[in-house]
């Protein structure tokens, strides 16, 4: 249920795990049912009820599959025949077993600490830098230039003896004013027939438009202070994850997504 309404909305793994701030390993093992592979139930039902928040589907019937804890199994206590001595009293058997008992705690609580910690290690995104392209004629990099000349070059200077050349006349040079640049800024508006939506992020959150045609235009998603532009032909088919943080436009005009908002999503078309 959760992998088809993830893919639904066009989202990947990846895109989800991020949302969550969990790892790509616990979401797929959420939608494939693996909730052995996750932690204790109490963190099962709570990813399990934030992964269905997000999607905008109903958590009940996931939550209910959990089940409960199972019972912890029955001790079956066998008497000892042939043990001989005298029994401990019970405040010496106190005392004798409570330094193995707090060694024998903080033993479990670093290894719980430390699975915890593991599972919860989001892999950080990779940040690609564009290669830089040198333009025609022109070198990639511009080489230094030196004020002074190099090391021993004015020992092996040549002197050369002076000549005076004749005077000659000034030569007038044109100066040509240069070309005017066309302007080649972006239009402010759209093209006849096409419109323009605008997305001004507040908080994370995720978004999904598509054309009149139904073709899927955008499936991204945004951060706080982030502001998204789509062009295309309306009307058009919006989804707004966390439409709380989000504030719509089109073509400058300020759309309300409280109306069509459920469980923090925004579903709505606009024309």
């Amino acid at each position: 249920m959760l992998r088809a309404a993830r893919e639904a909305r066009g989202l990947t793994v990846a895109n989800v795990a991020q949302m969550l701030k969990l790892g790509v390993r616990q979401i797929e093992a959420m939608e494939a049912g693996r909730f052995d592979l996750l932690p204790g139930p109490a963190f099962v039902r709570g990813f399990v009820r934030n992964y269905a928040r997000i999607l905008g589907i109903d958590a009940a019937p996931l939550q209910a599959a959990l089940g409960n804890e199972p019972p912890a199994g029955n001790v079956e206590l066998v008497p000892v025949s042939n043990a001989d001595g005298e029994m401990p009293s019970g405040g010496e058997s106190r005392m004798s077993s409570t330094p193995v008992a707090v060694v024998a705690f903080g033993l479990l609580l670093v290894v719980l600490v430390g699975w915890y910690f593991d599972w919860f290690r989001t892999p950080q995104p990779i940040e690609v830098v564009a290669p830089l392209v040198a333009g025609e004629g022109e070198p990639l990099f511009a080489p230094p230039l030196d004020d002074e000349p190099a090391a021993g070059q004015g020992a092996a200077g040549v002197m050369v003896e002076s000549v005076e050349a004749p005077p000659q006349a000034p030569v007038e040079t044109a100066v040509q004013p240069p070309p005017a640049v066309p302007d080649t800024a972006a239009p402010a508006t759209p093209a006849t027939g096409m419109a323009r939506l605008t997305f001004r992020f507040a908080g994370e959150s995720w978004f999904e438009v598509r054309d009149a045609g139904g073709a899927l235009l955008v499936s991204a998603t945004g951060q706080a202070g982030q502001v998204r532009t789509v062009d295309g032909q309306p009307p058009f088919a919006v989804v707004v994850g966390n439409a709380r943080e989000v504030r719509l436009e089109r073509n400058g005009r300020s759309i309300d997504l409280v109306p069509h908002t459920r469980v923090s999503v925004a579903r709505l078309s606009v024309e």
